[in-house]
């Protein structure tokens, strides 16, 4: 009896035995499954998650793209940025179009970004762009070529300052150019070329603090446009280029007015002014001179003062496109230039000034 009945029992633990076994390999396998599951889904969101932050960096860098203006350009779908690469292992792409909807239909653009990813991820971004804040410098020099292009910059009683005078809008580069050799030129520390010295560089200051000088996208509009639009506009004054030496007003807070001068102009008495002065020639001050609004300078952006000059506002210099031995910005003396956008609160009512794109509304497309 005993030895069947041990027979017996061996059979069933063998029996319990193999199905301990079997129940060990099933659930060995089904966490294996769930770890190789689980680690699948963490690759996806992770690649989701870092193809939406390529596409937001889409939008910023498609905003660094587009150029100050006053409307929008994009009639028809215009592609920004193609497959530019981002992070080694993502692409995106950006679209533009106006939105028809917005007054005009040119005064609000749509951002379409498309980041692609590993792992299949597509994430769709759509902005919503308006024009915003000022889109220059205190001084200007848009369109032109660091080759075509001799700076000088004398002594150490000049100042450049991007910083708004009436605090009333966020700082601009104390000097804005669109090439950015041109930077490079300016700021080297080397007169050789024109540029700065270190001396000099606490005298331009804006965004950055010391030595703002910035490169961006070309306006909408050349310098020379806008002054024509401006010698079209009412009232206007011209007067020919010559020593002026009396106290006269070119425009004043009650009644600015856009003043041209179609020669070189030298200030030998005190004359201040207020709108916009278009200058044909170069600018020298012996006596005082102060002007609150925009100067654009068709000539050569000279400006000299062996007495006081102070510009609140912004001056812009046409584009030179040939090299030649004039310089196109010339900085001598007491000369104080300084971002106001109070100041060009005249400007822009008889002309619409260059204006950065900001983004005003932003979200993810779900569909794609």
């Amino acid at each position: 009896m005993k030895t069947g009945t041990l027979r017996s029992q061996r059979g069933f633990v063998l029996t319990v035995a193999l199905f301990v076994m079997v129940a060990l390999s099933l659930l060995t396998g089904a966490m294996l499954l769930f770890a190789g599951v689980n680690l699948k889904t963490t690759a996806h969101w992770k690649s989701g998650v870092t193809t939406l932050q390529a596409a937001d960096a889409a939008i910023h860098h498609a905003l660094e793209e587009i150029g100050p203006g006053s409307v929008f350009s994009y009639t028809t779908k215009t592609t920004l940025l193609s497959s530019v690469a981002f992070q080694g292992d993502h692409t995106y792409t950006v679209e533009a179009i106006n939105d028809p909807a917005s007054p005009g239909g040119d005064t609000r653009a749509i951002l379409t970004a498309t980041a692609l990813g590993p792992n299949g991820a597509k994430k769709v971004v759509t902005a919503y762009l308006k024009r915003g804040n000022f889109g220059l410098g205190a001084m200007s020099l848009p369109g032109s070529l660091a080759p075509n292009v001799e700076t000088n910059f004398s002594g150490d009683t000049f100042m450049i300052n991007g910083y708004d005078r009436c605090n009333a809008a966020p700082a601009v580069p104390a000097i804005a150019v669109t090439d950015p050799a041109l930077v490079t030129e300016i700021t080297n520390n080397t007169t050789a070329d024109g540029g700065l010295t270190v001396g000099q560089f606490d005298n331009v200051i804006g965004p950055g603090a010391n030595n703002s000088v910035r490169a961006g996208a070309p306006p909408e509009k050349s310098v020379l446009q806008y002054a024509e639009d401006y010698l079209g506009r009412n009232p206007l004054e011209t007067l020919p280029g010559a020593t002026y030496g009396g106290n006269e007003h070119w425009g004043t807070t009650g009644q600015p007015r856009i003043t041209h001068v179609t020669g070189d102009v030298r200030i030998a008495g005190t004359i201040d002014g207020r709108g916009v002065l278009v200058l044909d020639g170069a600018l020298h001050v012996s006596g005082d001179f102060t002007f609150n609004g925009l100067i654009i300078m068709r000539g050569e952006g000279e400006i000299r003062a062996t007495g006081n000059a102070k510009i609140y506002g912004a001056v812009l210099i046409a584009e030179n496109h040939s090299q030649d031995s004039d310089y196109e910005l010339d900085i001598r003396g007491t000369v104080n230039v300084q971002y106001d956008s109070c100041a060009l609160a005249s400007a822009e009512g008889w002309v619409p000034l260059p204006k950065l794109p900001k983004v005003t509304a932003w979200n993810e497309r779900m569909s794609n």
